[in-house]
């Protein structure tokens, strides 16, 4: 221990003395106690910010990616380890997407409204006439719907199933660096006074003799005047956003629907007619006046194109924080 912390813990001493001291002209004993109690003459005890510091230890800080020296014989026991300049490492996986695909048309829409309720009317009246999902174009047969029941006729177009994203095998590494570590060390259970050297060591390279204490106080002591900080504990919410895949682009998706007079898609010539559409196209049929004369009894599908075009993919970006709690603050004393 340094001279300069021998004379703080005296100061400490003076100040405890003054509390406990009672009227100016009793006497005391104590290092600051020569003649009257007045344990803070001549100036020694006004550096009030030396108040709740923890006795000093033996303070080293350096790159995080060294070891950390051992502790001195003469201070052996690590009283505290932490690190400062806290940082994030992050590494997300690739993403890809899968292909779309196209999806023939639902089916189609009877509706007992002028062309497909192109004016809008409201509450109109039409039946669905469906289609499973998904659909092979096989052929499909519902109730059978009369001629001359309805007014007109329109085909669904064809549809995109969404690409679905892909996360590459790469590993997610998010985890938190440091640039700095630190560590105090102590003498721990101090020796009976006679056991004691007569002169503290010097303090070892790398090595600075600090006051400790929790938190962030106030203001070093004026002969301790280094202030540093350090953390125990680390606390992370680092992660990677989910892949995504954006809207199928460049695709084609041509289909001709067949629409059957009678059941079971009976292929009789005049008993059937057919209606290409694609993606935007969702063509409707009928009269200008009165009902269709023509029954709907089953249906089929083929396509004429499928390029389901592709999908962009997005995501797997890194997103999250690191923070530091339990803070200590050191007060280390200029190299001699």
């Amino acid at each position: 221990m340094t001279s300069k912390s021998l004379q703080l813990l005296a100061s400490l001493g003076c100040l405890v003395a003054l509390v406990t001291c009672g009227r100016a002209d009793e006497q005391c004993e104590g290092p600051c106690c020569a003649g009257a109690c007045d344990p803070c003459r001549d100036g020694r005890c006004d550096d009030k910010d030396a108040l709740g510091w923890e006795p000093p230890v033996l303070l080293w800080w350096g790159d995080a990616g060294a070891p950390a020296p051992g502790c001195p014989a003469w201070a052996p026991e690590v009283v505290f380890e932490g690190v400062d300049g806290l940082s994030a490492k992050q590494e997300c996986p690739s993403c890809s997407c899968g292909p779309a695909a196209c999806k023939l048309p639902a089916g189609m829409v009877v509706w007992n409204e002028f062309m497909c309720n192109a004016h809008d009317v409201p509450d109109p009246e039409f039946i669905p006439y469906l289609a499973p999902d998904p659909w092979d174009g096989s052929c499909v047969t519902r109730e059978t719907i009369p001629k001359d029941t309805f007014r007109s006729l329109q085909f669904l177009s064809t549809t995109l199933s969404p690409c679905s994203p892909i996360t590459g095998p790469e590993p997610v590494v998010a985890e938190p660096v440091w640039e700095t570590q630190a560590r105090a060390c102590g003498a721990g259970k101090i020796a009976p006074e006679d056991e004691r050297p007569p002169e503290a060591p010097l303090t070892p390279a790398g090595f600075k003799e600090c006051l400790w204490r929790q938190g962030e106080p106030g203001p070093c002591p004026a002969d301790h005047p280094d202030r540093r900080m350090f953390y125990r504990e680390i606390e992370t919410s680092l992660t990677c956003t989910a892949c995504t895949c954006g809207e199928p682009t460049d695709a084609s998706c041509i289909a001709l629907v067949r629409l059957f007079l009678r059941p079971e898609c009976d292929m009789t010539p005049g008993q059937w007619s057919g209606m290409a559409m694609d993606l935007v196209r969702s063509p409707c049929t009928g009269t200008l006046g009165g009902t269709m004369s023509l029954s709907i009894g089953s249906m089929n599908a083929m396509w004429y194109e499928q390029q389901p075009g592709r999908c962009e993919p997005a995501g797997s970006e890194p997103i999250g924080e690191v923070w530091a709690n339990e803070q200590t603050t050191f007060c280390c004393a200029e190299a001699r």
